[in-house]
């Protein structure tokens, strides 16, 4: 083998891409995950799902933030937008984002066990990961909100999603990015 099958690249350039990339990433397998009874990957992902678009909308203002407790990041930030102090007046998102950062190393590690209910969890996440993944897109003026979510996969991603619908979903890889860029440069009905 000539080539490794996974090599990191560093890139200062792209670093703020990569977190909205990464969120999304996370939020779908959370979602995924949740959905299949996989608790702990499910919120271990969630964690970073929220987390990476937290860090996403603070790197546009060239704002760095360590540390992984999602409470102490919104309140020191709440000002940041409107959302932010929506989700710390909510005692239930508040309660949850503890238990995940908390979680964050003692369940992802499995040196904890928990109670869960996947189908509350994942409501939650569907209203965090949308209201965030807007204020990104909306702070880079992007003319689109679209997720890129594969064919063989989006109905198992709209299943009891009160946020997303199929006219948010696009086949356009690129969406990934949260590139400022439309539709019409990829056409989703050609990709059935």
């Amino acid at each position: 083998m000539t080539k490794t099958p996974f090599k990191l690249i560093h890139d200062s350039t792209l670093q703020f891409l990569f977190l909205f990339t990464n969120a999304d990433g996370f939020y779908i397998t959370s979602r995924y995950a949740l959905q299949h009874g996989w608790i702990a990957a499910g919120c271990s992902n969630m964690h970073q799902a929220i987390e990476l678009y937290i860090k996403a909308i603070l790197k546009l203002n060239y704002e760095q933030e360590i540390g992984h407790d999602l409470v102490k990041i919104l309140r020191k930030y709440k000002n940041r937008d409107s959302y932010f102090t929506e989700i710390l007046q909510n005692p239930e998102f508040v309660e949850l984002l503890e238990q995940l950062s908390t979680a964050y190393l003692t369940y992802r590690y499995g040196e904890a066990g928990a109670s869960s209910n996947s189908k509350e969890i994942i409501e939650m996440l569907d209203e965090i990961a949308f209201n965030l993944r807007n204020i990104y897109l909306k702070n880079i003026k992007s003319p689109s909100n679209k997720i890129y979510i594969p064919m063989e996969v989006r109905t198992n991603f709209l299943k009891d999603n009160q946020f997303f619908t199929e006219a948010n979903l696009t086949n356009n890889p690129l969406a990934q990015m949260g590139l400022p860029i439309g539709d019409e440069l990829f056409d989703d009905k050609k990709m059935l």
